[in-house]
């Protein structure tokens, strides 16, 4: 009996031992895994930096490669203006990159521009934002020229069904010197010269005697464009789906399209102008959608002045010349020698029972107001069967005045006679 206690401890001493060597083994096959995990890890690590490292040689290898074909064409470039062997192709290189590093120089144009501060006042929220500034200089014709691009920041271009255009304004400074230099820049540049652009306006006004503006538009945008003795500031807009201003079709009278503080180009156009005003201490006080008038109705009131101005000048010298001829006859007596009253009078009639009378009336000394003719119509036994009146009005002395008229009988006659109340 004293022996099965000593068993059943020896037993369960065994029993905890093969526990405790599993509990090893798998505690050590845990860790082996855990091992060969990061040894994994660290080898693809190695080889995705090895891979950037590539890449980079090969990045750096593109660039050098891109800088050298440029270096050379720089130098080719020059050849053209040797005149002997003397000149170093280093030294060409070296010059054409000081340009280079002048052109990329701020233009003072760019102060010009209104800040995206001031285009918010205008707008009253944030809209517009620049994503692009362009500067170049000519220094053979001296024209400097800022070309920036503003973008609608609210919209997005939906490249699939093409929802959304986003609307863009382009503005333009260009300072010159000369006024050729620029006509010949501004036909190199566009297809139509500045004077017809100005001729086919909607509106065009001046802010002052040495500014002239104009403004234009179609459904998918406008253009205002200002010109001063030496510069030239442009601003268009597209805007296809005319979310930023309504520009129906052209119309005219009550319902013509009428510009207000909301149309970006004139807006635009206006701040700039008054920042080269501010610099130039000129007057710069105006709104320039208030300043601008229908071209169509300038033109078509200068035609009317013209034709008035003509008519009266016209007039003054036929009255002249009237005056010169009666003096002459009196002066000749042809007077005596001229038959007054009705002279080459006819009435024909036609097929369709319609009768034209014609004459003229030579009026004598005496100037008159009013001449009644009475034309009769008369049968083949010569009884009135039909009668008519005219008058005639202002008849100056010795004046020759004609007259045509027409008149519907439906009776036969035999002939027609004329006579005068004097």
């Amino acid at each position: 009996m004293k022996k099965i206690p000593v068993i059943f401890i020896l037993s369960f001493l065994m029993i905890f031992s093969l526990q405790q060597m599993t509990f090893a083994e798998e505690d050590e096959e845990k860790n082996k895994n855990a091992e060969e995990a990061r040894a994994q890890t660290l080898a693809e690590a190695a080889r995705a930096e090895k891979a950037a490292t590539e890449a980079e040689r090969e990045e750096k290898k593109a660039n050098d490669a891109a800088n050298a074909a440029r270096e050379k064409e720089i130098a080719e470039a020059g050849n053209y203006l040797k005149r002997d062997g003397g000149i170093k192709k280093e030294k060409i290189v070296e010059e054409k990159k000081v340009e280079i590093k002048k052109i990329k120089i701020p233009s003072k144009l760019k102060k010009l521009l209104p800040t995206e501060k001031k285009i918010e006042e205008i707008t009253n929220r944030t809209i517009w934002k620049y994503v692009d500034n362009q500067h170049s200089m000519n220094k053979e014709t001296g024209i400097e020229t800022m070309t920036s691009l503003l973008r609608d920041i609210t919209r997005v271009y939906d490249p699939i069904v093409s929802k959304y255009k986003v609307a863009t304004i382009q503005i333009k400074i260009i300072k010159y010197n000369d006024k050729d230099q620029l006509e010949t820049y501004w036909n190199e540049e566009t297809s139509a010269s500045i004077e017809k652009i100005f001729d086919n306006a909607y509106l065009i006004g001046s802010p002052n005697e040495n500014t002239n503006c104009m403004f234009n538009f179609s459904e998918k945008g406008a253009i205002t464009l200002c010109k001063t003795d030496e510069y030239t500031v442009q601003s268009i807009i597209s805007d296809e789906y005319q979310e930023h201003f309504s520009y129906n079709k052209l119309k005219v009278g009550s319902k013509k399209l009428q510009l207000n503080q909301d149309e970006m180009t004139t807006r635009i156009v206006q701040e700039i102008i008054k920042e080269i005003w501010k610099n130039m201490n000129t007057e710069n006080n105006f709104e320039l959608h208030k300043i601008l008038e229908s071209n169509r109705e300038i033109k078509e009131k200068a035609l009317r002045d013209n034709e008035v101005a003509e008519s009266e000048k016209n007039k003054g010298k036929l009255e002249n010349q009237k005056k010169e001829a009666q003096n002459k006859n009196k002066t000749l007596g042809m007077e005596k020698d001229k038959k007054y009253g009705i002279q080459n009078f006819s009435c024909i009639k036609d097929e369709f029972g319609l009768v034209t009378i014609s004459g003229q009336f030579n009026n004598n000394g005496i100037k008159k107001d009013k001449v009644v003719l009475e034309i009769l119509f008369l049968d083949y036994e010569k009884n009135i069967i039909f009668k008519n009146s005219a008058n005639l009005l202002e008849i100056d002395e010795f004046e020759t005045k004609r007259f045509l008229g027409n008149t519907k009988i439906d009776k036969t006659f035999s002939t027609c006679t004329i006579k005068t109340d004097i």
